[in-house]
């Protein structure tokens, strides 16, 4: 299955060099292709693509901003900065980029983003865990790294995803639920379980996760304590 890409750069020449690149790669499918950093955002409100070719010096929005943005977003999309000046490649890989293509470059050089992609991706695609939840009478896939946190509703609970803006209610038990998930959930009060990857900060009592504050209660410090110094290690 080819990876869609769309390409972003502000010079004519530069944006259809990059774009005959993509064509040409048997892996690759061109969805798209931007002038403006602006209108290639606006794009990707509604749709999703597996990489970018993104220039570094446009008039609208850089391309390090651009990638900051994508990221405040959780947008996926793998991003290879494109410039003729070295001194951004820190700047690009200092937001995640998969690889930094430095004009002028050659069918090669590109080549070899291509693979450090495909790589990435398929990296990706390994760490992917999921799991079926039972929302009225279907079997519903949820991506565990979405998920930010979880409460108990009695017999229900609420799973909070970054994937949607309400909920997930299956009909299912906090511990039942806990037992499908993996070790990066913890549970920290009677009530709540948490995703560790999403806290944004913590102290003695309590934690955050964007901008929601919870609480840690005395029964399950111990081993938030101990998960907190595995991390710091």
């Amino acid at each position: 299955m080819k990876l869609s890409c769309i390409t972003v750069d502000d010079e004519p020449f530069a944006l259809k060099l990059i774009s005959s690149f993509v064509e040409k790669n048997q892996d690759l499918e061109l969805i798209s292709s931007f002038n403006s950093a602006k209108n290639a955002l606006k794009f990707l409100e509604n749709n999703l693509v597996d990489c970018i070719f993104l220039d570094v010096e446009m008039p609208d929005l850089n391309g390090v901003e651009f990638a900051k943005i994508l990221a405040k977003k959780n947008q996926k999309s793998l991003v290879v900065f494109v410039s003729a000046y070295s001194k951004y490649a820190i700047d690009g890989f200092k937001v995640s980029a998969t690889d930094f293509l430095l004009k002028p470059y050659s069918y090669d050089d590109f080549e070899q983003s291509v693979e450090k992609i495909k790589i990435q991706k398929r990296l990706a695609t390994l760490e992917e865990e999921f799991i079926f939840i039972k929302i009225d009478s279907k079997q519903v896939k949820l991506n565990l790294s979405t998920i930010t946190y979880i409460e108990s509703m009695k017999d229900y609970v609420k799973i909070y995803s970054e994937e949607r803006e309400v909920p997930y209610i299956p009909l299912m038990t906090l511990k039942k639920l806990s037992e499908m998930l993996n070790d990066n959930y913890l549970q920290i009060n009677r009530s709540q379980i948490v995703n560790f990857k999403k806290i944004d900060s913590f102290g003695k009592n309590h934690l955050t996760i964007k901008k929601k504050e919870f609480s840690i209660s005395e029964k399950y410090r111990i081993e938030f304590d101990i998960k907190k110094q595995s991390l710091s290690n």
